[in-house]
This record gives C-alpha cells, structure tokens and sequence, in this order.
C-alpha cells in the first residue's frame, strides 16, 4: 500500500455575456414560434431557456416563464410564441438555441443551431420545431465517475454534431448553465490552447491556472472509457513503453486513458466528465522527460489499478528516493509514497507487470535496485 495525492481540477474557460448597441437606434424583434418537431406532444412546459450569441460581443440568456403560471404543451397544432429584442444599432445573423423545461427544471426539449438575421428596427420570425427528450435531470450515461452535478440543458459537450454544425463544438458555460454551440477549432485533445475556438469538436480548452500551472490544453469530453484509448500496451524493457503520445485518450505505459477527469464549475462539480491521459509515471520517464504529458504538466498516479493522469504537481512534491513521507503529494514526479515497509518513504516507480506479486518485467531502476510489486497495481512497482 501507499498513499496518493494529485488529481486534475481544470477550470473552464467560458464566453463573457454582453450587450452592446446605441439606445437611441430603433430595436429589432425576433419572434419565435415553438412547436413539436414530431408528433409527440412536449407537455407540462413551465420554462422556456433562450441562449442567443452573435460574435464577438453578444452572449446573452433569457428565461421565459408561462405568464398564467400554468404549465403548457408544445405540439404540432398550438401555437407558441415569444419575443427576443435587441438592442439598437444591432442587426446581422445571430445564433440562437431553446430549450423547455417541466416543473422541476429538467429539460424535455430542444432544438439549437438557429441562425437567424436582424435588422435594425425590423422584426424577424422564424418556426422553432423543438426534439422532445427525456427529462435530463439526471443523466442517462455514466462517465465511470459520479461528478455529484448536473448535466447543463443545451448541446451535448460529446456529441455536437446533434446540435451543432461541423465548424462548432459544444461548450460547457458555467455561467450561463448551459451547453452552448460555439466556434470551434483544429487542436486535437491534449494541445495547447488559449480559447474554447482553439480546440477540435467534442473537446474545449481547460484551464490548470487554479491548481498553479500556467497550462491551459483542450481535453476530450465523454460519456464512458469507449470514447477514449483503451489499454493498449505494457512495459516491455528496461527504458522503453509500446506507446505514448500527449493527448488525452493517448495511451501509454500505464492501463490507458479512462473516463475519469472531473469537470468543476467553480468550487461545484458537474456531471460532465473528460478523458485522462494514459501516460508515463516512471521515474525514468520524469527524468527523461518523456511522460507523454503537455508542458507543464506531470504524470502522477492518481487512483488504484495503475490509474495515472497527468495534472498540475504541488508545490510539495519534492521527496525522492528515501524521503520521508506522510502523502503521495509529498514526492516529487516519478516516485510515490511507499507505504509497505515499516517507515514510509518516497520510492522510484518502475515498470512491474506484476503477476502474484512478482515482477515480470525487466528491472528499470537504477543504482543495483530492483522493481518490486505494490499490493493495489500491476503495471507498476517500486524500486527497493
């Protein structure tokens, strides 16, 4: 046994809401007619959510409630209709996503990806054929891990082709709550990013900012450990893995990458989750610099059964081979706290492939040591 400390907290990154135009211009109008987009009633609607954007500086939410109180029914035959105004001076094509809610919040329709033109001083119309759903209060998939939060109304930040177009991916604003459609970009999972524009459908840019590292990198979202990379590879010699590579969902010397990164909004977490990276926590890796992490980022074994990922290392991670230590965040990358002997200290991790707890791999470790096996992993061990 030994103790473990260091798991990934990345903030989002989300658009500002604003509004900007001249009062003194006339206001243009935009009426929206709700109905079903099949013929399955939508019934019990007691809110309706508008999410309207316009680049660069509009990003607005509006709430709309029954003005009787009552709940109401959306259909193919009721007509359903309401208002959104802009401010003077604004026209153009802007985005707009609506969702509608039952009683008790959940979301049971929805449609996005409506792009409608204003003009100043003009009123523009346009018919919103809503997909009814399944009440969303709580989620349908797990990720592996329960966040204890809720998912956000709106697109989904895995899958936004459904509501989103081939340019966009689906943001997670923690301001607004919501899933929202947004401009999307090239880096694959794991790249650098400055914006959520920076990174490729189905991911959005992270920020490590709030855990001490200066590292902001796109991350895949996704529903279970199948929309990340499998365990592909074992320790295989003394100085080298089968795999690497420094996005999330790469695999590398440890089980692959899993559907285990928490998504906080703030100090609250959601129920959105985003996929490890599969790198290389041993020692020789550290010291080579070859973990398969981004810059500025360590490998640290962060759970059970050889669970790694690459997170931001605290400032107390210093200990190393020897050390005396109380936590896993008490030694620096490449070693962990051992707590199988009589004293605990910092230990070099080494490639193991442990079989009844014996070490089937060729010893990594330097200095005459050998790798031996740890109660909880296989995959790794410790130098002794």
């Amino acid at each position: 046994m030994r103790s473990r400390a260091g798991g990934r907290l990345a903030l989002l990154l989300v658009l500002a809401a604003s509004v900007a135009g001249a009062c003194s211009k006339p206001k243009s109008f935009i009426v929206l007619t709700l109905r079903s987009a099949a013929a399955t009633d939508i019934v019990g609607v007691m809110e309706v959510d508008v999410t309207v954007t316009q680049a660069p500086s509009l990003s607005q939410f509006l709430k709309y409630p029954p003005k009787d109180g009552k709940p109401f029914t959306i259909n193919m035959v009721n007509t359903n209709d309401l208002s959104v105004s802009f401010t003077g001076g604004r026209s153009g094509p802007v985005d707009l996503s609506v969702a509608v809610k039952d009683a008790s919040g959940c979301t049971i329709g929805f449609l996005g990806n409506i792009s409608v033109s204003i003009r100043e001083g003009d009123i523009a119309s346009t018919a919103v054929a809503l997909q009814a759903q399944p009440a969303d209060c709580q989620p349908t998939v797990d990720g592996g891990v329960d966040a204890g939060g809720d998912v956000f109304p709106g697109c989904d930040p895995v899958t936004p082709a459904l509501a989103c177009t081939s340019a966009q991916t689906c943001q997670v604003n923690c301001t607004t709550q919501k899933g929202e459609c947004t401009a999307g970009g090239t880096g694959a999972p794991g790249s650098p990013c400055m914006m959520n524009s920076d990174c490729a459908p189905g991911s959005q840019c992270f920020d490590y900012a709030g855990t001490g590292c200066a590292v902001k990198v796109c991350l895949r979202f996704c529903n279970d450990d199948k929309a990340c990379a499998p365990a592909a590879v074992t320790v295989t010699d003394a100085g080298a893995s089968d795999g690497g590579g420094a996005e999330a969902g790469a695999s590398s010397a440890g089980p692959g990458s899993v559907c285990q990164g928490l998504v906080p909004c703030g100090t609250a977490l959601t129920a959105y989750h985003t996929c490890t990276f599969g790198c290389d926590p041993r020692a020789k890796a550290a010291a080579a610099g070859s973990s398969g992490c981004p810059a500025g980022l360590a490998c640290l074994v962060v759970g059970d059964m050889d669970q790694v990922d690459c997170a931001c290392a605290e400032a107390t991670r210093t200990g190393v081979d020897g050390d005396d230590c109380a936590t896993g965040a008490q030694c620096a990358p490449g070693f962990i706290c051992n707590e199988m002997g009589t004293t605990k200290k910092c230990r070099a991790i080494c490639g193991c492939n442990a079989k009844n707890m014996a070490c089937t791999a060729p010893s990594d470790c330097p200095g005459g040591k050998t790798c031996a096996a740890l109660k909880n992993d296989t995959t790794f061990g410790v130098c002794l």
